[in-house]
């Protein structure tokens, strides 16, 4: 089974973002283990007595501790490292990038994209005679309640119909989801 881990970036009802991003990484159910080893290791390295997620952008900003009192050469190194062990295991990146005034529902749109990818990536790992499946698991969000009711709209939307969201991707997202739930039912949020 692949994971897909999904966050977003921006507020997608507030004006004060330009852009609304939900970005994702990919990873076969047995990396989680070594990928989750080697972040690890590099958190014990760095912050050997400390309990620490790795934020980029608090990482960037170092407003706060421990990135305040960290050098610029330690971050960045800290930085490299995590792409490092991104870039050494299997994983596939997504990321959906909308800008906001081109469409009336942000939230709804890059959700409905990033099922989307996920429903090729898995297509094409089918047509390649990899019949994994894939769970989508996003981060916990001031969204969820919204994410929740799109997922029981998609599965219920005709695939014939356009979603009320974008025209012509509902089978693509139905796909996603029957793909990766086959036995998902229409159920009331």
């Amino acid at each position: 089974m692949h994971l897909l881990y999904v966050d977003e970036s921006g507020n997608p009802d507030g004006a004060e973002d330009k852009y609304f991003i939900l970005g994702g990484v990919a990873v076969f159910e047995r990396e989680v283990y070594w990928i989750n080893e080697q972040v690890n290791a590099i958190a014990s390295k760095y912050f050997p007595d400390t309990q620490i997620e790795f934020h980029t952008q608090a990482i960037a900003s170092h407003r706060e501790e421990p990135w305040h009192s960290c050098p610029t050469e330690q971050r960045n190194q800290i930085i490299d490292e995590l792409c490092n062990t991104i870039s050494s295991r299997h994983v596939t990146l997504f990321g959906i990038a909308l800008e906001k005034a081109t469409t009336s529902d942000p939230l709804g749109r890059a959700f409905e994209e990033i099922c989307n990818r996920c429903d090729l990536f898995l297509r094409r790992l089918h047509s390649r005679g990899d019949t994994q499946r894939g769970l989508i698991i996003f981060d916990e969000s001031r969204y969820e309640n919204s994410l929740q009711t799109l997922l029981a709209e998609y599965c219920s939307w005709p695939t014939w119909l356009p979603t009320p969201f974008s025209a012509g991707m509902s089978a693509g997202i139905r796909g996603c989801w029957t793909r990766l739930f086959p036995n998902l039912t229409q159920r009331t949020v």
